[in-house]
């Protein structure tokens, strides 16, 4: 799956299960997800770039994606048990957007052209 695709499945996976959460935790929930997912980009990166022959390099890289995945699968969960019955409010859901948006400009492995983007999102 490509860093572009799993990101778009990542943003709306978070804002579907986290439009439940108060307006004061927003930023932080966002900053959370923002944190993992930038990481994720991060380690496709270095997968991508990988030295095919260095194998214990692709190992490594692939059990942190992988531990990454949990943590991410875990956190969504909790927020899902938590406020999985708010999850229709589309107001909230835009706000949410807006600061994972932010929260992700903060990411030095964001590519060009996904910062562009989120700029422009966040601009109109």
């Amino acid at each position: 799956m490509g860093i572009r695709t799993l990101f778009t499945v990542m943003i709306f996976s978070g804002l579907v299960i986290i439009t439940g959460c108060k307006n004061n935790d927003l930023k932080k929930d966002a900053d959370q997800i923002g944190d993992i997912m930038c990481r994720n980009i991060e380690i496709a990166g270095k997968l991508r770039i990988a030295n095919p022959n260095d194998t214990a390099a692709i190992s490594k890289l692939q059990r942190d994606s992988q531990n990454l995945q949990t943590e991410m699968t875990k956190m969504y969960a909790d927020f899902k048990k938590k406020y999985g019955d708010k999850v229709n409010d589309k107001e909230f859901s835009k706000k949410f957007s807006n600061e994972l948006r932010r929260a992700m400009l903060n990411c030095p492995h964001l590519s060009k052209q996904d910062r562009e983007q989120f700029e422009k999102d966040l601009a109109e």
